[in-house]
């Protein structure tokens, strides 16, 4: 069963900061009901790398700390002023010069927890349209004199093309023209031949890959091994004031990461993907155990010290963000530690040779 287009972008409006979903929940203003529960406001999107958020509220997990979930689905990026408020308590932006602006200028938001590493495994793939690669554009090399599409200049796409060109001695200034566009757009794109190559998330790559319109140049974990990606925010209002809840809530996160991670849970967590993203069954099983199955370190550990020695280089160098605050300004571990001893500590060894590579 094939995923018509109408189902992928709905999929997927929101993932990039291009692209904004419509549609916000209004923020609490009370934060506990009348039996004792929590009330958490949590700004999310249903897309693949958030299947452990889905899985999480579709077997209780939340509500068996005493959790009630509030959600959203507005523009990550936008929300974070409202966070910094204090009016918005979890959001989920990736590690990249939106935060550190946000911090830098004062807001009161922590990332606590990670959301995605890029550890054998990620969820977006530069992709060549499929006359454009069989007719030699095979590689990060043959990119030379190409159009590609990246979502915006200063996002982790440019990052992405970065790192590849100079992995074979290759910048920007060797395409033929970079052009900025949505993750539907570059679908499009692809199709029409506007573009030679792109970068996709997942299910948008895997479909067009299915649908024989385009092929696989290389996987961002192959690009940038061991990224960290994608991180849980919260306002540090939430955790300074309801620091109970929001150990709570992540232990809640958690045992919905451990549940999706574990290969005996495979059938139920599929399901629960499908209908919530309304993408269908037998794509996301397609996806299941390759490495554009996303992965979340199952303790919630942030890899703090990738982050500052090169994504943050990058950013410095590119003027993306004047200065990298100090990891103590933008990270807090404390609700982690809070929510591990409430769940405990799992082992997170990664065990690569176990991953599929995800074939054009």
């Amino acid at each position: 069963m094939r995923m018509t287009r109408t189902r992928v972008v709905a999929a997927l409006l929101g993932v990039s900061l291009l692209v904004g979903t419509a549609g916000c929940g209004g923020d609490s203003t009370e934060s506990t009901t009348a039996d004792g529960v929590d009330k958490v406001t949590v700004n999310s999107l249903e897309i693949l790398s958030l299947a452990p958020m889905m899985v999480a509220d579709a077997k209780g997990f939340f509500g068996k700390h005493k959790v009630q979930v509030e959600f959203s689905n507005a523009d990550i990026y936008s929300r974070l002023a409202v966070q910094g408020q204090g009016k918005l308590d979890v959001n989920i932006p990736g590690v990249g010069g939106a935060l550190f602006n946000a911090i830098n200028q004062g807001m009161r938001v922590r990332a606590v927890a990670d959301r995605q590493q890029y550890r054998c495994a990620s969820d977006n793939l530069l992709l060549a349209r499929t006359e454009a690669f069989d007719g030699g554009l095979k590689s990060v090399a043959d990119l030379k004199g190409k159009k590609v599409a990246i979502l915006a200049k200063g996002s982790t796409t440019e990052y992405w093309l970065d790192r590849a060109l100079s992995s074979v001695g290759l910048k920007q200034s060797d395409l033929g023209q970079i052009v900025t566009l949505s993750y539907p757009d570059t679908v499009n794109a692809l199709k029409s031949g506007a573009v030679d190559a792109g970068f996709l998330v997942q299910p948008l790559a895997y479909q067009l890959i299915s649908d024989g319109q385009a092929k696989r140049i290389t996987a961002m974990n192959e690009v940038a091994p061991n990224e960290e990606q994608g991180l849980i925010t919260m306002s540090q209002e939430f955790i300074e004031k309801r620091p109970e809840a929001a150990a709570r809530w992540m232990a809640g996160w958690l045992e919905g990461v451990r549940y999706y991670q574990d290969p005996a849970n495979k059938d139920e967590v599929i399901r629960i993907i499908a209908e919530r993203t309304k993408v269908p069954a037998e794509t996301i099983s397609k996806l299941y155990g390759t490495d554009q199955w996303p992965y979340m370190d199952p303790n919630g550990r942030v890899d703090t010290a990738t982050v500052m020695a090169e994504d943050g280089k990058w950013l410095i160098d590119n003027k993306v963000v004047e200065k990298l605050p100090e990891v103590s300004n933008w990270y807090d571990g404390s609700v982690v530690d809070a929510a591990l001893k409430i769940v405990g500590e799992v082992p997170a060894n990664r065990d690569c040779a176990s991953v599929q590579k995800l074939e054009s």
